[in-house]
C-alpha cells in the first residue's frame, strides 16, 4: 500500500471508525481500523462485532494497492494533530507489517495485524429495503432517544421501537421509546411503508452512533432490513448493526384513550416555572407537585430531607375538578424540551392515571408520562 490523501478526508473517515471501535479488547484486532487501498479508494472498516461501520475515500492516485489492520485510536489521534493543509502519505510494508505515516516534516510507525485476523463480515439477506429523509430519520430519534430505558434487565427497552402502521388508510413509520416512567412517540407519513410493513428495535449505541453520523447529511438515507440486522446507507458511509433480539411490550395500552381533563400553557412560561420550583426539589425523588384549579395552575416543591419549599402560580384557562399531580421534574422537562411550539397541552383523567403531553398544532409527536405520589 502506498497513497497520498488529504488529511482532513482522512480524519473524518478516522472518526467514524473510532468512535464505535473499541480502545480495549481482549480481541486484539477489535481496536483496529482495516485499511484496504484499491480501485481508487482508500477502504476504511471497523467493528466491535454487534455494529460495523466503513467509509470510503477517493484517492486521485494509489502507487500501490494493499490492505492492513491498524489501531484504530491512536491513528485517528496522530492524524487529527497535523496540519490541515498539509496532505498525508501512507506506505505499508508488508514484509515488516509496518505502516509508515508521514506528513510534511512529521514521520510516525505503527505496528499492524493482517487482514486475515479481522473478522470475515458476512453476507446478509436483507429482505426489507426503503428509502427515508435524512431530516425526519433525525427527528424521528431526537424526539424518542431520551426515553430510551438503561435498564439491563429490560434488554428489550435498551433501543428505538420502529414499526410501520396503517391508520385511515395511510401508512406510517413510527418510533418509540420507554423506560417505564414516561413514553416518547414520533410518526412520519411513510409511502415507503405500505411495501414494507415491519417492526424492529433499533439499540441504544447505534441510534447514539448513527445521530452523530448523519447530523450533516442532507440526502436521503437507505435503510436495509433483515431478521437479525439493520443497514444504513448514505454517501461512501455503511453503518450495520445487530438488532436487539426481543419483543417491545404493547405500548399502545399505555396510552390513554380516554383523558376527561385537558389544559394548555405556554410552553416557556411553563419550563421556566418548573425549572425554579424544581432546584428545591428533593435531589433523589426530584418530585414537584401540580395543582389544579379554575384557571389556575399552581406548582409546588417540598424537600423534607434538607428543608425548605417553593410555590409558584399560572393562571391557565381550565374548568375541571380540583387535583394534585405529582412528577418527576426531570422527566417532565425532558419533554418539554422537545416542543417548539408557543404551546403544550396536558390530558389526564385523575391524578394517578398516566398523562398525555403533545402539541395539537404537532400531531406527529406524543409523549406520556406517568405521574408519582407527593
Amino acid at each position: 500500500m502506498k497513497l497520498t490523501l488529504s488529511k482532513l478526508d482522512f480524519v473524518k473517515s478516522l472518526s467514524f471508525i473510532q468512535n464505535i471501535v473499541e480502545s480495549k479488547s481482549t480481541i486484539p484486532v477489535l481496536t483496529n481500523v482495516l485499511l484496504e487501498a484499491k480501485q481508487g479508494r482508500l477502504h476504511l472498516s471497523g467493528t466491535d462485532m454487534d455494529m460495523t461501520i466503513s467509509d470510503k475515500i477517493k484517492i486521485k492516485n494509489i502507487e500501490e494497492e494493499g490492505t492492513t489492520c491498524v489501531p484504530a485510536h491512536i491513528l485517528y489521534n496522530v492524524i487529527k494533530e497535523l496540519s490541515d493543509d498539509k496532505p498525508v502519505n501512507l506506505s505499508y510494508d508488508k514484509n515488516n507489517k509496518k505502516l509508515y505515516v508521514t506528513s510534511f516534516k512529521s514521520k510516525f510507525t505503527f505496528s499492524c495485524l493482517s487482514k486475515d485476523d479481522f473478522p470475515v463480515l458476512t453476507t446478509e439477506n436483507y429482505k426489507i429495503s426503503f428509502l427515508l429523509k435524512s431530516s425526519i430519520l433525525k427527528e424521528m430519534i431526537d424526539k424518542t432517544y431520551f426515553a430510551i430505558s438503561n435498564e439491563e434487565t429490560r434488554y428489550y427497552l435498551n433501543g428505538i421501537f420502529f414499526h410501520t402502521i396503517k391508520l385511515n388508510n395511510k401508512f406510517f413509520l413510527r418510533s418509540i421509546a420507554t423506560d417505564g416512567h414516561r413514553l416518547a412517540q414520533c410518526e412520519t407519513i411513510s409511502p415507503a411503508a405500505a411495501n414494507n410493513i415491519f417492526s424492529t428495535i433499533i439499540p441504544k449505541k447505534l441510534i447514539f452512533e448513527l445521530r452523530k453520523l448523519i447530523d450533516e447529511v442532507e440526502d436521503e438515507i437507505k435503510i436495509d432490513l433483515s431478521e437479525r440486522k439493520i443497514k444504513f446507507s448514505f454517501g461512501e458511509t455503511v453503518l450495520i448493526s445487530k438488532l436487539i433480539d426481543g419483543k417491545f411490550p404493547d405500548y399502545e395500552k399505555v396510552i390513554p384513550k380516554d383523558t376527561k381533563n385537558s389544559f394548555s400553557i405556554d410552553r416557556k412560561i411553563f419550563l421556566e416555572s418548573i425549572n425554579r420550583i424544581a432546584t428545591i426539589s428533593s435531589e433523589k425523588s426530584k418530585a414537584i407537585k401540580l395543582n389544579l384549579n379554575r384557571n389556575k395552575l399552581t406548582i409546588s416543591a417540598n424537600n423534607l430531607e434538607e428543608g425548605g419549599s417553593g410555590i409558584e402560580e399560572i393562571e391557565i384557562n381550565y374548568n375541571g375538578p380540583t387535583l394534585d399531580i405529582g412528577f418527576n421534574a426531570g422527566y417532565l422537562k425532558e419533554i418539554i424540551h422537545q416542543f417548539n411550539g408557543k404551546e403544550v397541552t396536558i390530558l389526564f383523567s385523575d391524578s394517578t392515571a398516566p398523562t398525555i403531553i403533545k402539541d395539537i398544532a404537532k400531531t406527529e409527536t406524543l409523549y406520556v408520562l406517568m405521574p408519582m405520589r407527593v
